[in-house]
């Protein structure tokens, strides 16, 4: 194991309130450190009402916006290409914080935020990457790491006390979500090749990362050792996802691939197309023996069986869909690059509501409280937030 030396940081000591964690709010990227991708605390919206959805605000946060959002005690937590962490009133989409203070040139994020005891954790790029984590209520800072990382484009991922990242130089961090003290530092494929653009998925003892380095690894939780590694034919950049033991995801190689979590064995793979046609960078949600992802040039969403892959449907959308789906209530949301927010019956892909939106929704929509958000991406209308709900 590592030693717990902290990283370079500049500690802070914050009073006052923390922030509490309600049923239904969505506290990291896919809603858990497992990234199931599912919300089933989500009530008010369903097949019967989603329809019934309409625009309640939008907010501009001064960058486009590739992180998911994330939410907690009415608080919406995104962030940039800005660089900095915002802070909006759910109900009204006013700024309550930005964070740090004053973006850097060259600063970008690709996160989404995790959510815990009161701290919003997120990585950012300032040029040089930081994990930062900031209280929830004031914005100030708790702890950053130094500048003794590489790039972070998979979303930080809280599991307990401990925050896992993986880095653009392969590396998979564990540490300490008080402090930022590093508990190990694990380079898969012994410090060679491309690294990660996805998030560690943690579940069943293990940490799972999807590499670019063609490789599907399970690590140990508890030390960062390597247990297997899996073989894709191309890059991946799909967050994995745990469900009953079994790892899905998506590969730049044109399939979906189950896998074995204790063993690393192979249960299925779907092709869908071809690999130039039918890449996935999107993040599977599993819900209810159902797998969906989208596609990337095929501009499809996909729902597949999760026993055996078998395709159950498909929708396609006008754009590519790299926004990873998101399972409440019998409903699907996906967002799409023709700028527009999707919801589809789960059983069977019918359209039962979209929403025309400033930019492309390639994060993935965020489905909390009755409420469905969703940030837009690109150099027109780019940098917008949304907040969609029920008509009172």
């Amino acid at each position: 194991m590592g030693a717990l030396a902290a990283l370079l940081m500049t500690p802070l000591v914050v009073s006052g309130p923390a922030s509490a964690v309600a049923v239904g709010d969505w506290t990291q990227f896919r809603n858990g450190a497992a990234h199931q991708g599912v919300n089933p605390a989500e009530t008010a919206l369903s097949v019967s009402t989603v329809s019934g959805l309409r625009q309640q605000w939008v907010t501009n946060v001064g960058g486009s916006v590739w992180s998911s959002p994330a939410t907690a005690d009415g608080r919406l937590y995104v962030g940039g290409l800005d660089g900095r962490l915002h802070a909006l009133d759910a109900a009204t989409g006013q700024t309550l914080w930005a964070k740090p203070d004053s973006a850097l040139t060259g600063d970008w994020t690709f996160t989404s935020p995790a959510i815990g005891d009161g701290v919003v954790y997120l990585g950012i790029n300032r040029p040089a990457a930081e994990i930062w984590a900031f209280d929830a209520v004031t914005g100030a800072t708790r702890w950053r790491t130094g500048a003794s990382i590489s790039n972070i484009n998979g979303s930080p991922t809280l599991a307990g006390s401990v925050l896992y990242a993986a880095t653009t130089e392969d590396q998979v961090l564990a540490l300490d979500a008080a402090t930022g003290a590093r508990i190990w530092d694990a380079k898969p494929n012994g410090g060679r090749g491309s690294g990660f653009y996805s998030s560690p998925t943690v579940a069943e003892g293990k940490v799972f990362a999807a590499s670019l380095n063609q490789r599907l690894y399970a690590l140990d939780q508890a030390t960062g050792a390597v247990l297997w590694s899996f073989p894709t034919g191309g890059h991946n950049s799909s967050t994995p996802a745990v469900v009953d033991g079994t790892v899905y995801f998506g590969s730049r190689d044109g399939n979906v691939y189950a896998v074995d979590a204790a063993t690393g064995v192979q249960r299925w793979k779907t092709q869908y197309g071809t690999n130039i046609l039918a890449s996935f960078q999107s993040s599977p949600a599993v819900a209810n023996g159902t797998v969906y992802i989208g596609t990337n040039n095929d501009r499809r969403v996909l729902a597949l069986d999760a026993a055996t892959g078998a395709i159950r449907w498909s929708f396609r959308t006008g754009g590519v869909v790299m926004s990873s789906p998101v399972v409440a209530n019998g409903v699907v949301y996906v967002g799409s690059d023709d700028r527009s927010v999707y919801a589809l019956r789960a059983t069977n892909g019918q359209r039962l509501w979209s929403a025309r939106v400033s930019g492309a929704v390639d994060s993935g929509p965020v489905v909390a409280q009755g409420k469905v958000y969703a940030g837009t991406y690109g150099d027109n209308g780019g940098g917008n937030v949304y907040s969609f709900a029920l008509r009172r």
